[in-house]
């Protein structure tokens, strides 16, 4: 019996920048739609479990698609939205609430990036001009700290960028 095997490469054909900033990921996006004259809408948030993670990682996410010129801007944050239940208490309707703690306990999207607190990715054809032109508007904005160019292919955990 003759085996065939399949080989699967997944497609890492996109930009990314790297944002360092303290503000909140609503703040970032903001910031970045009112500079670069974009629409950045939060969408649900992206779940990734990690092979040694017992329950899954929750990150941010925001997306703004330009058909017309072919692309689609994403901002995924790099600290998870490490959801806590709270337990019941006396409280009107007797429910269990979630809350969010950014302080403890956080998984990374891409560990060996740690500096950076969210990531611009880019889907479509940007020449290399463009994109320096974007990195350089982006590290204008009085809250990003600094934004950088990240080569995909030279990240290990560059499978958590798949979406």
């Amino acid at each position: 019996m003759i085996k065939h095997t399949l080989d699967i490469s997944d497609d890492y054909d996109f930009l990314l920048i790297g944002i360092s900033s303290h503000e909140k990921d609503y703040r970032i996006c903001w910031a970045l739609n009112k500079k670069l004259n974009l629409d950045l809408v939060k969408k649900d948030s992206l779940e990734i479990k990690g092979k040694k993670q017992t329950t899954p990682s929750f990150f941010s996410f925001f997306v703004f698609d330009k058909p017309d010129e072919f692309l689609e801007y994403s901002v995924i944050a790099n600290f998870s939205e490490n959801k806590v239940l709270v337990s019941k208490d006396d409280n009107l309707f007797k429910q269990d609430k979630t809350k969010q703690d950014n302080k403890s306990g956080n998984e990374l999207l891409i560990p060996e990036q740690k500096q950076m607190n969210y990531f611009f990715v880019i889907r479509g054809e940007l020449d290399d001009d463009e994109l320096d032109e974007l990195v350089k508007q982006i590290k204008e904005i009085d809250v990003v700290q600094t934004a950088m160019r990240i080569e995909v292919k030279q990240l290990k955990s560059k499978h958590n960028l798949i979406f």
